[in-house]
């Protein structure tokens, strides 16, 4: 076991408590993830890890997409084709995974989409902090 691959800092709170407990486990599974290829499990086990991350990641998607519709969220738009984005490029990957070759800069694509992720959540955050 590593030390974390990502990190929860308090920069990464919305404040808004649902969404936070949300990216935490995010990142703790992320981190899972990171741990098992690491350790070199099989792959039962990373492509447990993976489907959970893309189902819960598709909830997650839901419940802040839900937020930007109850309150306006106006760039509610562009949000939400980032979301589509990486739902698109993580079930490429677990398609990948599951035919045997999942190439390195894969991994990188998916780590700078979440990277994206984070910065368009924090606009949204900001948004929503006196609404909620």
């Amino acid at each position: 076991m590593m030390a974390d691959w990502i990190s929860w800092t308090p920069d990464l709170s919305l404040n808004i408590e649902r969404i936070d407990v949300q990216h935490r486990e995010l990142i703790k599974r992320f981190n899972d993830l990171g741990d098992a290829v690491w350790d070199g499990k099989g792959k039962e086990v990373i492509g447990n890890i993976l489907r959970f991350l893309a189902d819960y990641t598709v909830q997650h998607f839901q419940d802040e997409e839900s937020l930007m519709d109850l309150f306006n969220y106006p760039d509610s738009v562009a949000h939400k084709k980032a979301h589509a984005e990486l739902v698109a490029e993580v079930t490429d990957f677990i398609a990948r995974f599951d035919e045997g070759s999942v190439e390195s800069h894969l991994v990188i694509s998916v780590v700078d989409r979440l990277g994206h992720i984070r910065g368009v959540d924090m606009a949204l955050g900001q948004y929503l902090t006196d609404k909620i």
